[in-house]
């Protein structure tokens, strides 16, 4: 994977530049459908990663936020989110990253996670380990949910329907929730700063790169019901040790 690799942080790189050079241009902010915030910068850095991608690996296929999906390839697909976080963006929050993953047959192969105002790119690749910054990382020890920092997001959009109840439940029985979820609360769990990730409002495109990271690290990933996959629409990221625990608040 050293080629896929090499040319995922290299677009990675070109966007992060890019979010960077425009953060104070009029950033022209439209909503989507879901109501979500999109910017012409989102949309540029996804033309610039798909570009180098493509040109690179054209008999892959391509899964973008922005663009959609195109490619025929069923074997090889990178799923990419061009500004994880336009919204701390927008307010100039430095939190907000690139996120590049390949699948190869379903599974996690690739992944990066680059901050650019924050200057943190974190990778891995299938075999290879997890890095921050050029230097390995994993996650953390803690063997009991009592004892663990969690980050979750989805509350909100469930408060009212059971599944909102259960990650209140898995809240209070942890020893505290971060404030903050969004890749770079992924990538401080690939460091072993935090325990738990729950989230029940992703995308692929949101937590594809976060997977294979986690997973290099030596942690694991799932969706809420424990499927390995980031299609569902949840994910749950943990140090390994947690995770059957974490999801006994969900496979009811």
């Amino acid at each position: 994977m050293n080629n896929e690799l090499e040319t995922a942080l290299r677009a990675a790189k070109e966007a992060g530049k890019i979010q960077l050079e425009l953060r104070e241009s009029p950033l022209n902010i439209e909503r989507k459908g879901d109501c979500s915030p999109v910017t012409h910068v989102d949309k540029k850095c996804e033309d610039a990663v798909k570009k180098i991608i493509m040109e690179a690996f054209p008999k892959d296929s391509f899964l973008g936020e922005e663009t959609g999906e195109s490619g025929s390839s069923k074997a090889r697909r990178w799923i990419v989110d061009p500004i994880d976080g336009t919204r701390p963006y927008i307010r100039g929050i430095p939190t907000h990253s690139v996120l590049i993953g390949l699948e190869e047959n379903g599974e996690p192969a690739v992944g990066v996670i680059y901050l650019p105002a924050m200057d943190i790119i974190c990778h891995a690749a299938k075999g290879d380990g997890a890095f921050l910054n050029g230097e390995k990382i994993s996650v953390s020890s803690t063997d009991k949910l009592s004892g663990a920092m969690g980050s979750t997001l989805g509350l909100v959009e469930y408060a009212d329907e059971p599944l909102g109840r259960s990650m209140l439940s898995l809240m209070r029985a942890w020893d505290y929730t971060y404030g903050f979820m969004d890749a770079y609360s992924y990538v401080l769990l690939a460091c072993g700063k935090l325990d738990v990730c729950v989230n029940l409002l992703d995308k692929a495109w949101d937590c594809a790169a976060a997977a294979c990271i986690v997973k290099e690290a030596g942690g694991e990933f799932s969706d809420i019901s424990g499927n390995k996959t980031v299609h569902n629409g949840s994910i749950v990221l943990t140090n390994g040790i947690l995770h059957d625990e974490t999801l006994k608040f969900f496979c009811n």
